[in-house]
């Protein structure tokens, strides 16, 4: 399933947050917050305390999330920031998950998938943003809502 992007909410030369978007629209998603970055940038952010789980099945057709088995992709997808909310608070960040590819970017389909994992604390909906930046640009700006236990195909993108 595809879905159109809203506008790209960036400006050159903004200051950089950790907020699951790439503000200075330089091709790289929250800049100096530790996470990866690299030909394909996959970031999500969200508004509550939940725990939100990203999947991203790449081109390779292996799936990269929060298990240590499946952060790892055979055409180098790192799976390198994972989050939990409120449920593990003393976390970095602990509302955003990071998914990138280093260069050379592998030509294919890239399919997104969001899970509303648990609540950790009373939120019945939470807002969740996905950005994804490749080949050095801001590609897309994504919004969506889940609920509790919630699991969405959210987005499909392909990279020619």
């Amino acid at each position: 399933m595809g879905v159109d992007p809203i506008a790209l909410d960036c400006q050159a030369g903004a200051r950089e947050s950790c907020n699951a978007i790439d503000d200075d629209c330089n091709g790289v998603i929250d800049d100096a917050c530790g996470f990866g970055s690299g030909a394909i940038q996959v970031t999500v952010g969200w508004d509550t305390g939940a725990d939100i789980d990203l999947y991203v099945t790449d081109p390779s057709g292996q799936t990269l999330y929060y298990n240590e088995q499946h952060r790892r992709s055979a055409i180098g997808g790192h799976f390198d920031h994972d989050a939990r909310g409120d449920c593990r608070v003393e976390q970095r960040n602990p509302r955003i998950e990071n998914v990138y590819w280093p260069e050379p970017a592998k030509h294919g389909s890239y399919k997104l998938e969001l899970d509303y994992f648990g609540p950790c604390g009373d939120h019945s909906q939470t807002h969740v943003t996905i950005s994804v930046a490749a080949l050095g640009r801001p590609l897309g700006l994504y919004r969506y809502q889940l609920k509790p236990e919630e699991r969405v195909q959210a987005l499909t993108f392909d990279i020619r």
